[in-house]
């Protein structure tokens, strides 16, 4: 397996290294004869392969140049500090290497203002997009040919990705695990390098492949189901609270989400405690109040299925940052 890091002027570090890390630590979790037999590797790609200036004055050393026709299977491209015009400027011959890749079937992640190249090969072109809430305006001028959804977090179109941020980067990475990896591997990133990533409560909707018409219905839905973790919680009282009858509500849920509400319901419980585990020093009985279990037990069953290790041992982990693969 063959994952590309593209690097350009003012491109963030931060959009490479946690998304790295995460993906060579999930590769060196599968059987040694699998890793024997398939190989994990990662490259850094530029335009000459001396070292490349990104953020913070800090500089990359690139694997290859674009000049470079080895296929790839994903291709991450990091947001970029301030206008990204200006590297897109000064590296044109990304675009149509971007392009040959994408029809080999490489698979294409960008993260905000990283979103622009994507736009640039024409591959987004009647297609859902996302990017940076800074650059929506900005975006949506330079190109109107893209549907720009302004809610979502995520959205996927034919093998292209687009993420509004370094956090709903990560969410996308770990997607990418769980096809690649297998649920139990993107489970066990997701619990070691939790702590490294801050759940974003500003943009409640999370599209994989799902419609490319945003349903503001859902957007509300979810974002009420956050509001409201401490309290019973059903179906039919989130279809109330959108206005939409139950059995509407639940087929525009799944097709939309990729999960029933009460799957997501579950899932946003449990990120919210792995949070408060995290982050605040409560028992493990507040913590279940404060996601909505009133039995510690319950609660603690469910965090043990969820990510494979109890809310105690969880703790314990991310305090004392150990990480044994």
């Amino acid at each position: 397996m063959k994952i590309g890091f593209l690097l350009y002027e003012r491109a963030l570090i931060t959009g490479i290294s946690l998304a790295a890390e995460m993906l060579s630590s999930a590769a060196s979790l599968r059987p040694r004869a699998l890793q024997r037999s398939q190989p994990f590797s990662i490259k850094l790609i530029a335009p000459k392969l001396e070292p490349t200036k990104v953020t913070a004055g800090l500089k990359l050393q690139p694997d290859i140049t674009y000049d470079d026709t080895q296929a790839f299977d994903i291709l991450i491209l990091p947001p970029m500090w301030g206008n990204p015009q200006q590297s897109i400027h000064r590296s044109p011959e990304i675009i149509p290497w971007l392009k040959a890749q994408y029809q080999k079937g490489a698979k294409l992640v960008a993260t905000g203002t990283g979103v622009a190249w994507l736009a640039e090969t024409g591959l987004l072109n009647g297609q859902v997009a996302t990017t940076h809430w800074y650059f929506f305006d900005t975006f949506v001028n330079r190109y109107p040919k893209v549907i720009l959804n302004r809610q979502a977090s995520i959205t996927a179109a034919d093998g292209i990705y687009c993420t509004t941020s370094i956090n709903s980067q990560s969410e996308m990475i770990l997607y990418l695990i769980t096809e690649y990896f297998g649920q139990k591997t993107a489970q066990t990133i997701e619990t070691h390098f939790g702590h490294e990533i801050s759940k974003s409560t500003q943009q409640p909707f999370y599209q994989i492949g799902g419609q490319l018409q945003f349903d503001e219905s859902i957007a509300l839905a979810q974002d009420w189901m956050k509001r409201n973790l401490t309290s019973p919680i059903t179906a039919q009282s989130i279809a109330d609270h959108c206005g939409v009858p139950l059995r509407t509500f639940n087929r525009k849920f799944k097709d939309q989400v990729g999960e029933t509400p009460h799957q997501h319901l579950q899932r946003l419980r449990m990120d919210a405690a792995q949070q408060l585990l995290r982050d605040f020093g409560m028992s493990v009985q507040d913590v279940a109040e404060q996601v909505g279990y009133k039995d510690a037990h319950h609660f603690s069953t469910r965090f043990q299925q969820h990510f494979n290790v109890s809310p105690s041992q969880y703790r314990r982990m991310v305090k004392t940052k150990i990480y044994n693969p």
